[in-house]
């Protein structure tokens, strides 16, 4: 990874986190074009801990963004005199309530359903289809105009409904922002809440990623160069963010989220492309699947290369240090590549 790379996949991250277009298959399109036109990736353990700081940086967004109100609730939970109603401890405890309910959905996809959706991301045919359902979605809200529901009136059944709706997110291509405020308007939202909620029930999602993944990253495999870029990244991404949040708050009150949809149409027609390009070419090269690669076997062959051309450009781990100060050799010839570039987070889309 270079420094344009990184700061490319930080501005894309910002970005695509809250606009209703799905980060997860932004960065896993970038991600395999990066890794086709450098003839190199990121090591595993390099993408894991590069994508768990882009997210912290997004998450830093959210706060930064809604920092007035946080204050607020934090002096309301505190008892603090002077406090508006709506930001009394007891409605601060309601709301905190209802985005638990709506981040419960998402516990089956961390604990059933990890591998399939960790494949899918392998899979340009997956984030295709993911762009066009997420397009269809953005499609129905020009006859979603919302409802006068806030957070004082909404209930846990119309929380976990919206929960349901970003349990879907964790899929490539699906985006996590476009499906729970269409759930949202749906139900009867404000449309000023629907976004609300939208982001409320993103931190405790970011943060559960990132819990659930860290606890994967080995200091050993990262270089000060490369820490040092996800650092940039990670800021660039937090204040592109922050601008896409404002955006986003625009074009729902606006009711033009439907723009949006026209762009996924467009992208995944070309994602569909390369997904008929892979299935010919594999269909040419039998033992395609065989073969060890930086971008998984579909995209490989669907960006031009057949499988087993790109195998020799498979990421290894380096050498990791042992006790005694040595360094352990490098993994056998056929140890498998740890370079599968995806999204590390599961939750979000």
């Amino acid at each position: 990874m270079d420094w344009l790379e990184a700061l490319i996949l930080g501005v894309v991250q910002g970005l695509t986190e809250f606009l209703p277009v799905s980060s997860d298959g932004h960065l896993a399109v970038f991600q395999m074009l990066f890794a086709h036109w450098t003839g190199r990736g990121r090591s595993g353990a390099e993408n894991l801990f590069f994508d768990v700081m882009l997210h912290l940086g997004t998450l830093a967004a959210i706060l930064v963004q809604y920092r007035r109100p946080i204050a607020a609730g934090a002096r309301g939970l505190l008892g603090v005199p002077g406090v508006p109603e709506v930001y009394r401890r007891s409605s601060i405890l309601r709301i905190g309530l209802l985005a638990m309910v709506g981040t419960l959905p998402l516990i089956p996809d961390a604990l059933y359903f990890k591998k399939a959706i960790e494949q899918a991301f392998d899979s340009p045919l997956a984030t295709g289809i993911g762009f066009l359902i997420t397009a269809a979605v953005l499609a129905l809200t020009t006859r979603l105009r919302g409802g006068d529901k806030g957070p004082e009136t909404t209930t846990w059944l119309d929380a976990l409904a919206v929960g349901i709706a970003q349990a879907f997110a964790p899929l490539p291509g699906v985006s996590r922002s476009g499906l729970t405020i269409a759930a949202a308007l749906a139900l009867g939202f404000r449309k000023t809440w629907a976004v609300g909620f939208s982001l409320l029930i993103a931190v405790p999602a970011i943060l559960g990623a990132t819990i659930f993944e860290v606890k994967d990253v080995d200091p050993a495999y990262l270089s000060s160069e490369r820490i040092l870029q996800t650092v940039i990244a990670t800021v660039v991404a937090g204040l592109v963010g922050y601008v896409a949040i404002v955006w986003l708050v625009r074009v729902v009150r606006s009711g033009r989220l439907w723009y949006f949809s026209v762009y996924l149409v467009v992208l995944a027609a070309a994602v569909l492309v390369l997904a008929g390009l892979s299935k010919t070419r594999t269909e040419k090269q039998p033992d395609a699947r065989q073969s060890r690669t930086v971008v998984g076997p579909a995209w490989s062959v669907a960006l031009g290369a057949p499988p087993g051309a790109r195998a020799d450009r498979a990421v290894r781990p380096m050498a990791r240090p042992l006790r005694d100060g040595s360094r352990a050799g490098p993994p056998p010839a056929d140890a498998p590549a740890s370079g599968r570039l995806r999204p590390a987070r599961l939750v979000l889309g």
